[in-house]
Order: C-alpha cells, then sequence, then structure tokens
C-alpha cells in the first residue's frame, strides 16, 4: 500500500517534492490562460454595459497582468522552490538598457524591411511625420500594451516556461516547445470564445499563426542571447506600436508608406520579426551558443547574465 502511495506522488512530486514539470509547465501555461481569458470576459461583460474602447482597453490591461503575474510568482515561489530573478526579470533600473536594446533592435530591422522593400518595388517611403496625435496615441498605447501584451506574455511563455522547460531539455527544444505553447494560447481562448458564441474562428488565420511562431522565436532568441527579459519586452512592445502606428499606410503615421505590392504588408509586419530571426541565430552560431545545453535550476541559482558574450558556453 505505501508503495503504491509513493508510485501515485511520484506522478506529482520529484525527489526534491517539488512539482513534476509537466504539472509545472501546465500550470504555468494555464496561468495566463486564466489571465487573459478573464480580460477577456471582463471586457466583452463590460462592453454589454456600454463602456468606451479606453476602458475597455484598461481593463484588458489590468485583469491579464493583475491575474496571470501573480498566478505565476506564485508558481516560481511555491512549485519551483526557485528564486524570481532565474526567470531573468532584473529591476527595471538594471533592465532599462536592455529594455532600449531591445526597442533598438526592431527599430533596426524596420529599417532593414523598409530598404528592402523600396530595393523590390514593393513599397514608397512617403514621408515622415511627427504629428501629436498620434504621439499621444502611443504614449496612451504602450502603457495598455505593456500591461495586457508584452509584460504578462513575456514573463509567462520566455521567462516561467521556457526556463522550466530548459532545466530538463536542450535549448533547442525548449524553445520549440516554448513556441508551440505560444501558439496554443490564443487558439484555446478562440476556441472557448467561439463555444460562448461571442467570436467565430476567422481571425485564426495562417498568416496569424506564422506571426506567433515567428515572434516566438525571436522573442526566446532575445532571451537566450541577453539573459533578460526586459529584452524581449522592449521587442515586443516596440514592435505592436509599429504596425499600429509607426509604419503604415496613413498620413497619420510617423511613418507613411504606401504599399505597391500585396506582400509588402507581409515585409514590414512578419518579415521584421523573421529577418531577426535570422541575425539573432546566426549572432548565436558567432558566440557559439551550446543549443544543446541543460541548464538545471539549482535552488541557490540567481542567473545573472550581463551582455552577449556570457552565453559562450
Amino acid at each position: 500500500m505505501m508503495s503504491r502511495n509513493r508510485k501515485g506522488s511520484r506522478v506529482f512530486f520529484d525527489n526534491e517534492g517539488k512539482i513534476q514539470l509537466f504539472w509545472r509547465i501546465l500550470l504555468g501555461w494555464l496561468a495566463f490562460a486564466a489571465g487573459l481569458g478573464l480580460a477577456v470576459a471582463a471586457a466583452t461583460a463590460a462592453g454589454s454595459y456600454g463602456f468606451p474602447t479606453l476602458a475597455l482597453q484598461l481593463i484588458l490591461a489590468v485583469v491579464t497582468t493583475g491575474v496571470s503575474v501573480p498566478l505565476i510568482y506564485v508558481l516560481r515561489r511555491y512549485a519551483d522552490r526557485r528564486p524570481w530573478s532565474g526567470l531573468g526579470l532584473s529591476s527595471p533600473p538594471k533592465g532599462l538598457p536592455y529594455f532600449l536594446l531591445g526597442m533598438g533592435l526592431l527599430a533596426l530591422l524596420t529599417t532593414a524591411s523598409l530598404l528592402i522593400g523600396s530595393a523590390l518595388g514593393w513599397l514608397h517611403v512617403v514621408a515622415f511625420h511627427l504629428p501629436v496625435t498620434t504621439l499621444f496615441l502611443i504614449l496612451i498605447n504602450s502603457a495598455i500594451a505593456f500591461f495586457y501584451e508584452a509584460f504578462p506574455e513575456e514573463i509567462a511563455f520566455r521567462g516561467y516556461l521556457y526556463r522550466n522547460l530548459n532545466t530538463r531539455l536542450p535549448r533547442w527544444l525548449a524553445l520549440i516547445i516554448q513556441v508551440v505553447l505560444f501558439v496554443l494560447a490564443p487558439v484555446a481562448l478562440t476556441a472557448f470564445m467561439v463555444l460562448a458564441g461571442i467570436a467565430t474562428w476567422d481571425q485564426i488565420t495562417v498568416d496569424y499563426m506564422i506571426n506567433l511562431v515567428a515572434f516566438g522565436t525571436m522573442l526566446q532568441l532575445c532571451r537566450i542571447l541577453s539573459g533578460n527579459l526586459w529584452m524581449n519586452i522592449g521587442f515586443h512592445l516596440a514592435w505592436l506600436e509599429m504596425v499600429r502606428y509607426v509604419v503604415v499606410p496613413s498620413p497619420s503615421a510617423i511613418v507613411e508608406v504606401e504599399y505597391i505590392s500585396p506582400l509588402a504588408g507581409y515585409l514590414v509586419n512578419i518579415g521584421t520579426v523573421v529577418l531577426g530571426v535570422i541575425v539573432l541565430f546566426v549572432w548565436s552560431l558567432r558566440k557559439k551558443v551550446g543549443w544543446n545545453r541543460i541548464e538545471p535550476d539549482h535552488r541557490s541559482e540567481f542567473q545573472h547574465l550581463t551582455s552577449f558574450r556570457s552565453i559562450g558556453w
């Protein structure tokens, strides 16, 4: 009888008494899914009462971060029994250079995409503007996007889930599984909304799925190369604002473009990320990143990588 109990306990707990990896991954994914799902449910309910768009966006931001991030923190402390710092999220002052690095990288990749598109005759850069209204919208939307998308997604996927996966799996495989879990989140939410009769499958397109795969890969490469989630957050946030306000075919954009070919939109939105994946992957090979490396999450381990040079193991 005791042996059966021990076998049963091993399904859920390891030799240290920690919850087994499978369950930690599942709980981590559910923590984000719960935050996102509750946020959408709350915003949908508020919308039925006539709340303005800005209020709905604030609800999405507050609920997503307010639910998912504390749940991830609880899992890290009580399920992993490991320090929060192991996820790669430093204090904001220490993370600022990485945050700016992520934004700067996106700016360089976007510039490269525009140059490539212009050379191929797919697009034309019409003009550069600095409209006050657009700058104000970017300021407001950045705060909302930070708490609704960039911050909770990076904590959950490139932080918690990847860190746990990499304790048992090589980096390359942990990256792939993280991307799969990242793609599954909006698919699962859409399935729930379809069952509830408040959405259709139309929004889950091939383009959207390709974008998710490329985006999830790019952001994980940022985390692996820099060792700091603030680079991810900076890149993530900059990309969101770029495709919404900065580089769009509109006179209200900061960089007004004219799409001559239907491929131009894909080049700017998805091609920029794909180009980034190529650049960072080549960089990882030059820096001799150990893609087969498995990183045990020791109790006393406080991961603190300060530069790209520190990853050449």
